[in-house]
């Protein structure tokens, strides 16, 4: 975590003092101050709010991947393994699950997916009070059953959201920074996607990119886009 902040705060500086070059040479090349000025304050305030959101999405992307692998083990060798090591990864899996959400992937706010979770959660429990004097799942078949069955409820939710596009995270950061993040939660994936590529684009990034291009630093800007985000 720490490393974390430091990086970010290396990287918030770097890209401070290349804004500072890109407003130098687009004055000298001719552009409005004005205007400049308040471009670049919107383009630095999405590459953070972008950068944020992208690293935000690998965590839970990240969480999201080491669930469906823990939820594979499970079912390929639960029915074999010992009850204190299936219940200690019951116990990780949970733990990895707690960690999925993220605005363009499973949402907090996605009932269907905390459903899952609430009966998942309480067939671990029914588990371990079912089988604390069994030796092996096995053991207790009727458990074995029905906890196998809502790991496979949980893993077809995870293998749907692992094939979901992830978003432009410069246009979510801009999105973001002028809209309420809840107007998104309605909308399925790709639908979000395009409709925050569309607002940014219609709203700042044609007319920056404008802008740039009477400068000369069209290339110069997508690539601090890359640098900072991709």
């Amino acid at each position: 975590m720490f490393f974390d902040r430091s990086e970010r705060a290396k990287r918030a500086k770097e890209r401070k003092a290349e804004l500072k070059e890109l407003k130098k040479t687009m004055l000298s090349g001719g552009c409005d101050k004005a205007r400049v000025t308040a471009h670049l304050k919107e383009f630095d305030d999405a590459l953070d709010a972008g950068g944020a959101a992208r690293d935000d999405y690998e965590n839970a992307r990240g969480h999201l991947e080491n669930a469906r692998g823990a939820i594979r083990k499970l079912l390929d060798c639960m029915a074999e393994s010992p009850v204190s090591e299936v219940k200690e990864r019951l116990k990780n899996l949970v733990a990895e699950l707690g960690e999925v959400y993220h605005d363009c992937s499973i949402r907090e706010d996605d009932l269907d997916f905390r459903s899952t979770m609430t009966s998942l959660k309480q067939m671990v429990e029914e588990y371990a009070d079912s089988t604390a004097k069994a030796q092996t799942v096995a053991g207790n078949t009727f458990a074995s059953i029905l906890l196998r069955s809502e790991l496979e409820n949980v893993a077809a939710v995870l293998d749907d959201a692992a094939g979901w596009g992830a978003p432009d995270f410069f246009a979510l950061g801009y999105y973001l920074g002028h809209e309420e993040r809840a107007s998104l939660k309605e909308m399925e994936n790709e639908q979000r996607n395009t409709y925050v590529a569309a607002y940014c684009k219609e709203h700042f990034l044609d007319a920056f990119m404008e802008e740039c291009a009477k400068a000369g630093v069209t290339e110069r800007v997508q690539g601090m886009m890359e640098r900072y985000i991709c």
